[in-house]
């Protein structure tokens, strides 16, 4: 029976077949060599999502005296979920949904005009690199909502892909892993399992070591997806002299290291703490701003004003707002990456306590703002149409991984709401497979009960009062979770007799009380 893969648009994509796996070898075979004899060297970038599409772009992309430095192999693997991003990109389209324009111009360049970049599922392109950059993802499982400290990382699909490459890369090859992973890993898990396959494949080890370099990436999706990757600082480090001088040469080349200096560390366990550690300050930092935005809500306190009196001492100016919650591939799952290699890979008896401590505090975030709904709604979300605006983690992204919106979504529906969604970013929401995603804003509104401010996408900022009232027909709970609503929304939400709540807004009960 023929498979398919189908993309979030809901077009069909046939899995391929053995025939068309030795028909795509001698494609890449030709591809290869024509892009070798127009003096490039050859790049494959192992995993297509939001970081290693966006990736692979920036190396097609990337020249020297106005020529391709660059061929790009992008290897994305032919499962049913994923398989649909090759087709799409060979076209010269984007497969991410993505507000940064760049995004979509730079496809169609490098791949019709430029023509460097092509898409494959073949792991037969990893024989033909010079350079493989590792984008594929590796999670942490957290068997328990609300206990991070049973969290756990799962390499064994890591490892599987790092075998892939070491049954298929030439010895001199550079390994360079992007992906966020648990520190030691290039050391303890890439190296052991390279060595493995290359002595399979009769390799001498003591000639040809295998190559392997880390470098983290900074990339935040949304107005700036592509700068924040081209035009942003790198750490990077390897495994040894070679891989660190052959990382650095291709990082050179392909980001902008004049105004934004590389920073090398001295071996990979180091750069694979500094990605874990950098992103547990930044959860920790979220997680404290919780905890007071709790009491400023009960002493009827603006926390937004009072973070913003903070930043202007220099040493505070990156203290965090108060929000709905923390989502997305990183901060979720950092902190409990870095724990279990602690314990783990370096056989510590003592975890990271604070950092991941802070992942409860920033998983349950979502379910205080359902308790906002549920007084701003008399006390219950059972049999009331509660409407999110906004399923992604982050606005102006389509990404909806380890969203906030999603813990809510499943804990409100366990209390008998009634949920509808809109995001004007999203087609599909996998991880909320009966989640039916509104197109039309203001007819998604229609006799809702409540509206929840979920995502600061640029669309919700700029909703007035008075429309999102007559759309629905009614005065309604507003929940705003975002700092989307200044405080003359808000006081027009009340005068349209809505019921008014926020995240860190103590101060809205004071407003209730102003004399008209």
């Amino acid at each position: 029976m023929e498979k398919f893969s189908v993309s979030p648009e809901g077009v069909k994509y046939a899995l391929p077949d053995e025939r068309a796996e030795r028909e795509e070898i001698k494609v890449l075979d030709e591809v290869t060599l024509k892009q070798k004899q127009l003096g490039r060297k050859i790049v494959a970038v192992q995993g297509l999502g939001f970081v290693g599409a966006v990736m692979a772009e920036v190396v097609a992309d990337s020249t020297k005296n106005g020529k391709p430095i660059y061929f790009v192999h992008g290897v994305q693997r032919p499962s049913m979920r994923s398989y649909w991003k090759v087709p799409v990109i060979n076209r010269g389209e984007s497969p991410i949904e993505a507000t940064d324009p760049e995004v979509a111009e730079i496809f169609p360049r490098i791949v019709k005009e430029k023509k460097t970049l092509r898409a494959t599922w073949s792991s037969h392109a990893f024989s033909l690199a010079d350079i493989i950059v590792v984008d594929i993802q590796l999670d942490a499982t957290k068997p328990v909502f609300g206990d991070a400290k049973t969290g756990y990382c799962d390499t064994g699909g890591f490892e599987k892909a790092i075998a892939d490459l070491g049954r298929n890369i030439k010895p001199e090859a550079l390994v360079l892993v992007e992906t966020t992973v648990p520190p030691g890993t290039c050391r303890h898990i890439v190296k052991p399992i390279l060595e493995r396959e290359f002595k399979a494949r009769g390799i001498d080890l003591s000639k040809n070591p295998p190559r392997i370099a880390h470098s983290y990436e900074r990339v935040m999706p949304g107005r700036n997806y592509v700068s924040s990757i081209r035009n942003f600082w790198r750490t990077y480090s390897g495994i040894d002299e070679t891989s660190t001088g052959m990382a650095e040469e291709f990082l050179n080349n392909v980001l902008d290291t004049k105004d934004y200096p590389l920073y090398k560390l001295n071996n990979t366990n180091a750069s694979e703490l500094a990605k874990t550690f950098e992103n547990s300050f930044r959860a920790t930092n979220i997680a404290l701003v919780h905890e007071w935005a709790l009491l400023a809500e009960e002493v009827g306190i603006n926390l937004f004003e009072v973070v913003k009196s903070i930043r202007v001492r220099p040493t505070h100016r990156n203290l965090m707002n108060p929000g709905f919650g923390v989502g997305g591939y990183c901060l979720t799952k950092d902190p409990v990456l870095a724990n279990w290699a602690s314990l783990n890979i370096f056989k510590r008896t003592k975890g990271l306590e604070m950092a991941v401590h802070s992942v409860d505090i920033n998983d349950l975030m979502p379910l205080h703002s359902l308790e906002l709904a549920k007084s701003a709604l008399g006390g219950t979300v059972s049999g009331k149409k509660v409407h999110l605006l906004g399923a992604s983690y982050l606005n102006d992204v389509g990404d909806t991984r380890h969203s906030p919106s999603e813990i809510f979504w499943k804990a409100a529906a366990k209390e008998g709401a009634i949920l509808s969604v809109h995001d004007p970013l999203v087609k599909v929401w996998p991880e909320v497979p009966e989640a039916k995603l509104e197109t039309d804003l203001f007819g998604s509104l229609k006799d809702k009960d409540a509206v929840i401010f979920a995502v600061g996408h640029q669309e919700y900022l700029e909703l007035d009062p008075q429309k999102v009232v007559e759309a629905a027909g009614k005065s309604l709970a507003i929940i705003d979770t975002q700092n989307l609503l200044n405080d003359e929304k808000i006081m027009k939400y009340l005068d349209l007799g809505c019921e008014v709540k926020g995240v860190g807004k103590g101060h809205i009960k004071n407003l209730k009380s102003v004399p008209k």
